[in-house]
């Protein structure tokens, strides 16, 4: 069976990330100044969530205010790597206003708690905004520079601290990974498969309403493990589609009919049935530690390495970055056309 690829993102096509990060500007200040008091027991709120957050200070108190903005992009981290400030806390009905930079390349305001989650963008003045009406403590991250510090929170109500649940807090899903797997009626526990070279998972068993479901739904397996989804029925409707786009299935599939992927690097993978994807039929890949940088690591399609280097330049030189990405446009747009024509 075929499946045609592109490389990994983040709810953004190949297109749209290159767009995204190709179009850095650079010279744009800070923005998002503190105000507010920091008092000694909110500092200690962080809960171990700030540690390495070079620009954090403690919580800065913006309670009163109905609209709140925070830099996305801020110097710190040893560039301009951070948010700022990292750490607010507000009343129940605050809006924040999350506003681009321009510097550090690349960036996305991502809720741990699957509460909210921006596009991945890069030019100045960009904005992406939400309203938290629940009281609880609700962590964020920009997920290309996580691991280099560029973490906030959001604190909301007086009692509110980091150090409790903020999915249980904050009313939001208590499933894991954004509640992607919220309505899969089969799902339990991700499955953890580490240490297997090849792991199967089966393809419209009992589940959903009927046959409509991926056994198991959610596994974590080790970088370089070959996943097999095997078709447990005839359907041409269930097909296995990666929501980042980086593969998808063929129409067609027949009963024992299987399709393959090795999986590389530290992330997440969403994937889905789009025919049944509002029942429910949807499954989920961890693949190593997602929490380590994905800088250096090669995907597993035609466009990997261009990619790796892609985020390396980001990080290192924003003007490089463009180029980089101006040279790659004319190739990338003949193999995409080559991909299409072979599906």
């Amino acid at each position: 069976m075929k499946a045609a690829a592109q490389p990994s993102g983040i709810q953004v096509g190949r297109r749209g990330f290159l767009k995204a990060a190709g179009g850095t500007a650079v010279g744009v200040g800070t923005l998002g100044t503190t105000t507010g008091t920091v008092s000694a027991q909110e500092q200690g709120d962080a809960g171990g969530w700030f540690d390495g957050v070079g620009n954090y200070e403690g919580v800065v108190d913006k309670t009163g205010q109905s609209q709140i903005e925070v830099a996305v992009g801020a110097k710190g981290n040893r560039g301009n790597f951070a948010f700022s400030p990292p750490a607010i806390r507000v009343n129940p009905g605050t809006t924040v206003t999350w506003r681009w930079t321009g510097d550090g390349g690349a960036h996305n305001v991502v809720a741990e708690n699957g509460a909210f989650e921006s596009k991945i963008a890069s030019e100045a003045g960009h904005t992406f905004t939400h309203t938290f009406e629940k009281k609880g403590a609700v962590k964020y991250a920009c997920v290309p520079h996580r691991s280099m510090g560029m973490r906030g929170a959001v604190l909301v109500g007086a009692d509110a601290t980091l150090s409790s649940s903020s999915k249980q807090a904050s009313g939001e899903s208590s499933s894991p990974y954004g509640g992607w797997l919220d309505n899969v009626e089969n799902f339990e526990k991700v499955i953890d498969l580490s240490n297997r070279e090849r792991v199967e998972i089966r393809v419209g068993v009992a589940g959903n309403g009927g046959n409509f479901a991926f056994s198991p739904p959610a596994i974590k397996i080790d970088p370089g493990t070959t996943v097999v989804w095997q078709w447990a029925e005839d359907s041409e409707a269930l097909t296995v589609v990666a929501r980042d786009e980086s593969f998808w299935t063929d129409f067609g599939q027949e009963a024992g009919e299987t399709f393959e992927w090795t999986f590389t690097g530290n992330r997440v993978v969403k994937y889905s049935c789009p025919a049944y994807e509002p029942l429910g039929m949807k499954g989920l890949i961890v693949v190593g530690n997602p929490d380590l940088p994905a800088m250096g690591e090669v995907l597993s399609t035609p466009w990997g390495s261009a990619l790796a280097g892609s985020a390396l330049m980001a990080v290192l030189s924003p003007v490089a970055l463009g180029v980089f990405l101006a040279i790659r446009e004319t190739t990338d747009t003949k193999m995409t056309d080559s991909a299409d024509q072979h599906v």
